[in-house]
C-alpha cells in the first residue's frame, strides 16, 4: 500500500453526518420518545463512605406518578458492573458506600420531576465511615480496607537495563515530584439511555455510549438473559472521550431491568451534577521523577514512581496503570529505566478512561524534566530532545524496536522550522506582559497493545447500483471515524465517498469489535474495512474483466467507473458491473477482520513488543501572561504529529485542535474541588472548562512516516495531542515566569501567588 497512488487520501472530506449534526436532525439518546415512556432517577449516597443500615421506599411509592423503585435485590443478575476484573462495582449498592455518587436505588416514574422527587423521598440510613481520601492514607499499614482485597487496585514495574549502573554513569541528576488533578470529561451531552422492551422477549437499548457490545454484555448479565436477547443501538453521541463506558453500563443496565419488569420504555438522562458526581474522572497522580544525564545531554537513566488515585472502583485503572508505566520515560532513547506505577483505591469518585489514558499525566512530568535538564545543562530544550529522540531501529522503554514509522525527528524538524520563522511576539513598550515559549515531545501507543486483544470486524456490501453499505463495530462519538471508514472503502472500490453509507453501530447488524479506545479506529478498524472492501473488489474486478474481455490485472476502478489501465476512455459504470456481478453469482458482500498482533512481553519487567505502532509528536506553544491578573493567553500553538498517512486532513485538524483544547484545560483551568470526599463544583459555573472563547490558535503540521500496520499506512491521532499541548503549556509558563510549576492545573491564581512569593513579576 505504501507505493500506491491514491485518489482521495489526504484530502479534505466533509463529515458524512455533518449536515444532520449542524441542522439538528441527528437524534441523540435524550431525544428519543416512545409511547408510555417512563423516566428513571437514581437515589445517590451523598456521603463518601459508610455502611447502609436502612432503605425505606414507602414514601417514594406513595407519590402518584411513581411506578417502581428498584433496589439491589430486584436485579435479576449479579448486580455488578466493571470494565475488567476485578469486577468490583455494584449496580446498586446494598451494603457499603464507597463514594458519594454511589447509586442505592432507581425510581421510575411518569415524569422526570416525579422520579427525582421519589428518589429524594427514599429514606436511607447510613452509618458513616471515616473516608480515606488520599492514596498515602490508603497505603498506610493498618488502613481500613476499602475493598476486601485491600487498597491497591493494580501495581506494575517496568525494568530496562541496570538503573544503579545508569546513575553511576550520570554526571548530572535532576529530581522532582509532580502532581496532576482530577479532570472531568465535560462532554456537551450528559449520559443518556432509553430501554424499550420488544414483543419477542428482547429489549432494545438506545444509548449515548462508547462501547455498545460492552454495554450489551452488562445488560444481559444483569437481566440474567443471553446476550442475543439484548440489542444496543448507538444513538448519535455528543462526545465521550472515554467517559461513556462505565456510566453507560450502569444506566443502561438499570433502564433495561426497569423496562423489562414494567413492560414499558424507560429513559435515564443525567443532569450535569449527576454526570460529574456519578461518573469516572481522569486519574489524579503523583509522579516522582529522577533523571540522570551526561554533560553532553545524553540521558542515561530514569527512575520514576507513579501513584494514581483511582477512586472507589477499579474501572479502567489497570489499563491506565499499564499505559502510564509504558509511556512514563517519554519518546527517548534511554538505556536504563525503572518505572513503578500503582493505582490506589480511595473514597472518591472512581476514575477510568479519559482521552490520553494516563499519558498526559506522565508526559507533563517527563517534559518538565526535559526542560529542567536543559536549563541545568544550559542547553537549548529542542536540541536536548533531538539528541535523545527515538529513531528507527532504536529500542523504546519496553525494548521494542520499530524499523518504520518512527517520525519523531521529522516532527522536531517541523517545529524547528517554525521556531526559526516565527519570533515570539512581544510588546516591548508595555511591561504588563510576560512572554514564554514552550516545547514538548510525546509518544502514544496505538491499539490496545498490552491492555488486551485487539480485533475489529467490518462488513462491506456493494448494491446493484454500485453504492456501498459499510458496517463496523466501532463507534463514532464525534471524532469522524465513520467518514474515515467511508474514505477507506471508497479508495479501495474506486467509488466517490458520497456513494458510501456507514451504519450507526447496532449490535444486531455489526460484529463485536471491542471498545472504541486507544486511537485504534483508524488503524485497526480502517484495516478491517480495507480487507473487506478488497475482497468485494475481487468480484467486481473479475466481472469487469469479463465485460472488457481483458485480464483482471488490466482493470482499475475510479470515480464510480471501471476502466482499462492502458486506455482510460474504455469505461463501464460501476453500477453496471455490480449488477452483472450480482446476476452472475459473484459475492458482493464480505465480513473481514483486522487483528493486531498480541503484545508479547515479560510481565515482570514489561520488556517486549507492546503496540503495533506509536504516534509521535512535537508541540510548540507561545503564550503571554498578564502579570497583574495571571491570565494566560495562547498566542500560537503548533502541533506536529507523525500519523503514518493522512486520510482526512480536515478530520486530523479537528482532532488535533480538540485534543489540544482538552490538554489546555487540563493544564490551566480544570480542577475538581472537593471537601470531605464530596465534590463541591459539580457544575459548569464552578468547574472551569474551556469554551469557544478559550479556543487556542492551533496549527497542525502532519508528518507521514508510513505505518505498515494501518490502512494505506495510517495511524490514529485522537489521543496524542492532549499530552503534547498540556506539557507545552506548562513549559511555556515556566519560560515566561521563571518558575517551574510542578502541579497541574497551573491556574491564573497559582501564577499570581507564585509571582508574589518569588518577586518575579514586579516592575
Amino acid at each position: 500500500m505504501g507505493n500506491v497512488k491514491l485518489s482521495s487520501m489526504g484530502k479534505r472530506v466533509r463529515k458524512i453526518d455533518g449536515v444532520e449534526l449542524v441542522t439538528g436532525r441527528a437524534k441523540f439518546a435524550g431525544d428519543m420518545k416512545f409511547p408510555g415512556m417512563l423516566y428513571g432517577y437514581a437515589r445517590r449516597a451523598g456521603v463518601p463512605a459508610g455502611i447502609i443500615k436502612k432503605r425505606d421506599v414507602r414514601t417514594a411509592l406513595k407519590i402518584p406518578e411513581v411506578a417502581m423503585v428498584l433496589l439491589a435485590e430486584d436485579i435479576p443478575g449479579p448486580n455488578i458492573i466493571g470494565i475488567l476484573p476485578p469486577f468490583d462495582q455494584p449496580l446498586l449498592a446494598a451494603e457499603e458506600i464507597r463514594y458519594e455518587g454511589e447509586s442505592i436505588a432507581l425510581v421510575v416514574a411518569k415524569t422526570k420531576t416525579a422520579a427525582k422527587e421519589g428518589a429524594l423521598a427514599i429514606e436511607v440510613e447510613i452509618d458513616p465511615l471515616e473516608p480515606i481520601l488520599e492514596p498515602d492514607e490508603a497505603l498506610k499499614k493498618g488502613a481500613r480496607k476499602i475493598h476486601p482485597a485491600g487498597n491497591i487496585t493494580y501495581s506494575k514495574k517496568l525494568i530496562k537495563g541496570d538503573i544503579d549502573k545508569g546513575f553511576k554513569e550520570a554526571e548530572l541528576v535532576v529530581e522532582n515530584t509532580y502532581h496532576t488533578s482530577f479532570q472531568e470529561h465535560a462532554y456537551l451531552e450528559p449520559e443518556a439511555v432509553c430501554a424499550v422492551p420488544c414483543g419477542d422477549g428482547r429489549v432494545t437499548v438506545y444509548a449515548s455510549c462508547q462501547s455498545p457490545f460492552h454495554l450489551r454484555g452488562h445488560i444481559a448479565a444483569n437481566l440474567s438473559v443471553p446476550a442475543s436477547r439484548v440489542r444496543v443501538v448507538q444513538a448519535y453521541t455528543g462526545g465521550s472521550f472515554g467517559g461513556k463506558d462505565d456510566v453507560a453500563a450502569e444506566i443502561g443496565s438499570l433502564a433495561a431491568v426497569a423496562s423489562v419488569k414494567l413492560g414499558l420504555p424507560v429513559m435515564i438522562a443525567h443532569e450535569r451534577e449527576e454526570s460529574i458526581k456519578g461518573s469516572n474522572l481522569r486519574h489524579a497522580s503523583r509522579i516522582h521523577y529522577k533523571t540522570g544525564a551526561r554533560r553532553d545531554g545524553t540521558i542515561v537513566a530514569c527512575k520514576i514512581e507513579i501513584i494514581l488515585d483511582g477512586g472507589a472502583y477499579s474501572s479502567e485503572s489497570p489499563f491506565v496503570t499499564m499505559k502510564s508505566l509504558i509511556h512514563a520515560a517519554g519518546p527517548y532513547r534511554i538505556p536504563n529505566i525503572l518505572v513503578e506505577c500503582t493505582s490506589v483505591y480511595t473514597n472518591k469518585t472512581y476514575c477510568g478512561a479519559f482521552r490520553g489514558f494516563g499519558v498526559p499525566q506522565v508526559t507533563f512530568a517527563s517534559e518538565s524534566q526535559m526542560d529542567e535538564l536543559a536549563s541545568r545543562l544550559k542547553m537549548d530544550p529542542l536540541k536536548l530532545r533531538r539528541k535523545n529522540a527515538l529513531k528507527p531501529g532504536d529500542a523504546t522503554a519496553t525494548g521494542q524496536v520499530f524499523e518504520r514509522s518512527v517520525g519523531l525527528l521529522q516532527t522536531i524538524d517541523k517545529i524547528e522550522e517554525r521556531r526559526k520563522s516565527s519570533d515570539l511576539p512581544r510588546d516591548r513598550e508595555d511591561d504588563r506582559w510576560l512572554y514564554g515559549r514552550g516545547f514538548s515531545c510525546m509518544l502514544q501507543g496505538i491499539s490496545n497493545g498490552a491492555e488486551g486483544i485487539d480485533v475489529v470486524g467490518a462488513s462491506v456490501q456493494v448494491s446493484q447500483d454500485g453504492s456501498v453499505l459499510l458496517g463496523v463495530g466501532l463507534t463514532d462519538m464525534g471524532q469522524g471515524s465513520r467518514t474515515v471508514f467511508a474514505q477507506v472503502a471508497a479508495e479501495v472500490l474506486g467509488v466517490t465517498v458520497d456513494r458510501v453509507t456507514v451504519r450507526q453501530v447496532d449490535t444486531d447488524s455489526v460484529h463485536d469489535s471491542g471498545p472504541t479506545v486507544a486511537s485504534r479506529s483508524t488503524t485497526v478498524g480502517g484495516m478491517a474495512v480495507f480487507k473487506a472492501a478488497a475482497e468485494v473488489k475481487k468480484s467486481l474486478q473479475k466481472m469487469a474483466s469479463l465485460m472488457f474481455k481483458a485480464g483482471e490485472e488490466q482493470v482499475s476502478f475510479k470515480n464510480n467507473f471501471a476502466s482499462l489501465k492502458q486506455d482510460d476512455s474504455a469505461r463501464i459504470p460501476l453500477r453496471e458491473v455490480a449488477a452483472a456481478a450480482y446476476w452472475s453469482g459473484f459475492p458482493l458482500m464480505n465480513l473481514a477482520f483486522s487483528r493486531a498482533p498480541d503484545a508479547d512481553f515479560d510481565h515482570e519487567t514489561h520488556q517486549g513488543d507492546i503496540y503495533i505502532a506509536y504516534n509521535f509528536g512535537t508541540h510548540m506553544m507561545d503564550i503571554r501572561i498578564d502579570r497583574f491578573t495571571g491570565r494566560v493567553q495562547v498566542l500560537q500553538h503548533i502541533a506536529s504529529h507523525d500519523l503514518g498517512r493522512v486520510i482526512n486532513l480536515t478530520g486530523v485538524e479537528g482532532q488535533v485542535e480538540g485534543g489540544s483544547l482538552i490538554g489546555f484545560g487540563f493544564a490551566h483551568m480544570e480542577k475538581i474541588e472537593s471537601e470531605g470526599g464530596s465534590i463541591t463544583n459539580a457544575n459548569f459555573a464552578d468547574y472551569a472548562v474551556p469554551t469557544v472563547k478559550d479556543r487556542i490558535p492551533t496549527e497542525t503540521i502532519c508528518v507521514e512516516d508510513y505505518n505498515p500496520t494501518g490502512a494505506f499506512g495510517a495511524k490514529g491521532i485522537g489521543e496524542p495531542p492532549v499530552a503534547g499541548a498540556a506539557s507545552a503549556f506548562a513549559n511555556a509558563v515556566a519560560a515566561a515566569t521563571g518558575v517551574r510549576f510542578t502541579k497541574l492545573p497551573i491556574t491564573k491564581e497559582d501564577i499570581l501567588k507564585a509571582g508574589g512569593k518569588h518577586g518575579r513579576y514586579s516592575h
